[in-house]
């Protein structure tokens, strides 16, 4: 009975010892494997934290340690976004390296910097905006390029002058009488740009000088024969023709008078001479002279009894004529009043021969007759000298 009461607490013994073990072993897995649970999802966390600072660097700050489930990416929005392929060796094997750390695995900012432009994602617009901000160049403003285009609006010139359209080209030709006492005068005249002609008186002081000066500019130079007016008082001057003269002596002095003045002349027109230019004889001798000379002949038209037409006529010649005197009247408007009258002249007959003077009028004909050429030009006029009529 004894022996069989002890078989049965050894028995016992056996028994509860074997339990205590399996119990003492259960708590030691279950430690061992809660601590190794805590321990991969530190390495997980601290893997997803490198491997998301690398992949969105605009979105994980460098200054985080470890992400808590809220503010860590959800699984969706991770979806949504395209994933790229990393061209380095994937995450998974870089726990390897970090075995050895008990906590959070941080990398150095500074190692991670250099490979931002390489691991941004292709779908950051915000990123995208930057770079063609920093690549693109920028555009000029609007204003400066509105200033650039427009072009500069040159003024209109507005008429002065109340002049026709011309009437089937009509041509007007200019004569500047009494050159050979003032070279200065006389050079705001040939300093006009276009045609004019200018007629010197002989034996003055400044008459070789004038008619230098003429042949210089290109004007047209004629010869200004001084003639005896009616009123016998009035002196014409050295070189003129006068009544007591015989027609072979008003022959000679025509001649003479055009070699003084050298080479180049092209005609001569009468200074005053009203009483010789009455006389046919005498106003023939004068264009006998002319006739040989091979040069032609203006009629200043100084009297209305003039006898140079019938003369030219009954020698087979032509002669011209003035129709205008422009400066009878020393003022700015009655001289326009004289061009437009000349003007008309021009389109009834086709053409108008003008006289002024040098020294009479120099304080307003050159300017007035430069600030109307171009305005007669512009309706069709054509400006030229008695010799290109």
């Amino acid at each position: 009975m004894v022996t069989k009461g002890r078989k049965k607490r050894s028995s016992g013994k056996k028994k509860f010892s074997i339990k205590k073990a399996k119990v003492k072993l259960d708590s030691r897995n279950v430690l061992f494997l809660l601590a190794l649970i805590v321990f991969l999802c530190a390495v997980f966390v601290s893997l997803s934290l490198a491997f998301g600072k690398k992949k969105y660097p605009d979105v994980v700050s460098d200054s985080v340690v470890a992400e808590t489930p809220e503010t860590r990416p959800s699984d969706e929005s991770v979806q949504e976004k395209p994933v790229e392929k990393p061209s380095k060796p994937k995450p998974e094997k870089k726990p390897q390296k970090n075995t050895s750390e008990t906590g959070t695995s941080q990398k150095n900012p500074q190692a991670v910097e250099p490979e931002k432009k390489n691991t941004r994602p292709e779908n950051s617009v915000e990123q995208k905006n930057q770079d063609q901000a920093k690549t693109e160049p920028k555009p000029k403003p609007v204003e400066e390029k509105i200033e650039e285009k427009k072009p500069e609006k040159k003024p209109v010139p507005v008429a002065k002058f109340q002049i026709p359209q011309a009437v089937r080209g009509a041509k007007i030709a200019f004569v500047i009488d009494d050159a050979g006492l003032n070279v200065t005068n006389l050079k705001k005249y040939t300093g006009l740009n276009f045609p004019l002609t200018v007629a010197v008186l002989p034996k003055l002081s400044h008459t070789k000088e004038c008619a230098r000066e003429i042949r210089a500019s290109g004007k047209e130079l004629i010869l200004h024969q001084p003639m005896q007016a009616m009123n016998l008082e009035m002196n014409p001057g050295e070189g003129a023709i006068k009544p007591d003269m015989s027609l072979s002596d008003i022959y000679a002095q025509v001649l003479r008078n055009v070699a003084e003045l050298g080479g180049g002349v092209k005609g001569i027109n009468n200074h005053e001479g009203s009483l010789i230019s009455a006389d046919s004889m005498k106003i023939g001798a004068v264009l006998d002279a002319v006739s040989d000379s091979g040069i032609y002949f203006l009629d200043s038209r100084t009297t209305a009894q003039t006898q140079a037409p019938q003369a030219a006529l009954e020698r087979g010649m032509d002669i011209y004529e003035r129709d205008v005197f422009i400066d009878d009247v020393i003022n700015r408007d009655e001289m326009i009043k004289q061009i437009y009258r000349g003007i008309g002249i021009a389109n009834k007959k086709g053409r108008c021969i003008m006289i002024g003077h040098v020294d009479k009028s120099v304080k307003i004909l050159p300017d007035l007759l430069r600030e109307m050429y171009p305005e007669l030009v512009a309706k069709g006029y054509k400006i030229t000298t008695p010799s290109g009529l």
